[in-house]
C-alpha cells in the first residue's frame, strides 16, 4: 500500500509532463462557378497526418457539399492554436 501512492504520482507526473496533441490546420484557395467566386480559407484538419496531401482529401469532400471546389492547399500547419488569418478568409476561417 505504501508504495502504491509513488507510483501513482510518479505515473500522474509523466502524464502531465507529456506535451499536448497539436491540431493540424490548413490553409486552402477555393472556387465557386456561376457567378465565379473565389476563396482563401483555413480549415482545421482531423487525423493525425498534418501533410498536403490529407487536407487535400479531406477538404475536397467537405468544400464539394457546399458547391465550392478545392483549388489547392497553400499550406498546412501543426499548431496549438489556429492560424491568424482570419481577417482574410471572408467568412471561411474554420468554417469547414
Amino acid at each position: 500500500m505504501r508504495m502504491k501512492l509513488p507510483i501513482l504520482s510518479l505515473a500522474l507526473l509523466v502524464t502531465l509532463a507529456l506535451p499536448a496533441q497539436a491540431a493540424c490546420f490548413a490553409e486552402y484557395r477555393a472556387s465557386r462557378q456561376n457567378p465565379v467566386q473565389l476563396a482563401y480559407g483555413v480549415a482545421q484538419i482531423p487525423g493525425n497526418s498534418c501533410s498536403a496531401q490529407a487536407a487535400s482529401q479531406y477538404l475536397q469532400s467537405r468544400l464539394s457539399r457546399s458547391g465550392w471546389t478545392l483549388q489547392n492547399i497553400v499550406s498546412t500547419v501543426t499548431s496549438n492554436s489556429a492560424p491568424a488569418n482570419s481577417g482574410y478568409t471572408g467568412g471561411h476561417y474554420l468554417s469547414y
